[in-house]
């Protein structure tokens, strides 16, 4: 009966441990995340099927066209810098999309500080918390349950 305590008293203690050693981790982490990351979010004109695919062609255009401008960024203010001169071509680009997908929506560009909710993108979760982004407001741009 001693020798089970023992080992319920170990087991406990690991799991205290690493517990900890998780906690401290993640507070050490997360504090600094939204200080070093620049975000996008686009807002869709509506919650519809349509409009949320639509939302998802524009993200995946406008991230093609920054993927090459901003490899090399070394922090977010290079990134914010870049974004900044490229808004004009990115409302370009948004526009088109638009177009292309048979919709005569409207389109802004807002560089500004954000709330974002918890967010996952497969295993990583990205806490909720203002961010610095930039937000691509379609039409309308009703509140969406979806961030991108």
């Amino acid at each position: 009966m001693k020798a089970f305590f023992k080992i319920c008293l170990l087991i406990g203690l690991l799991f205290l441990y690493i517990f900890i050693n998780a906690y401290t981790y993640a507070n050490s982490v997360f504090p600094n995340l939204s200080s070093n990351i620049f975000r996008l979010h686009i807002v869709a004109n509506s919650d519809s099927a349509g409009d949320q695919a639509l939302k998802l062609k524009i993200r995946n255009h406008i991230l093609q066209y920054l993927e090459p401008l901003t490899r090399s960024c070394k922090n977010k203010e290079e990134v914010i810098q870049i974004i900044s001169n490229q808004l004009l071509s990115l409302q370009k680009i948004a526009i088109q999309t638009i177009k292309e997908n048979g919709y005569s929506y409207n389109v802004t560009l807002e560089i500004g500080n954000f709330y974002f909710p918890t967010k996952y993108y497969g295993n990583i979760s990205m806490p909720s918390g203002n961010y610095d982004a930039l937000k691509i407001k379609i039409g309308e741009a009703k509140r969406s349950k979806l961030v991108v």
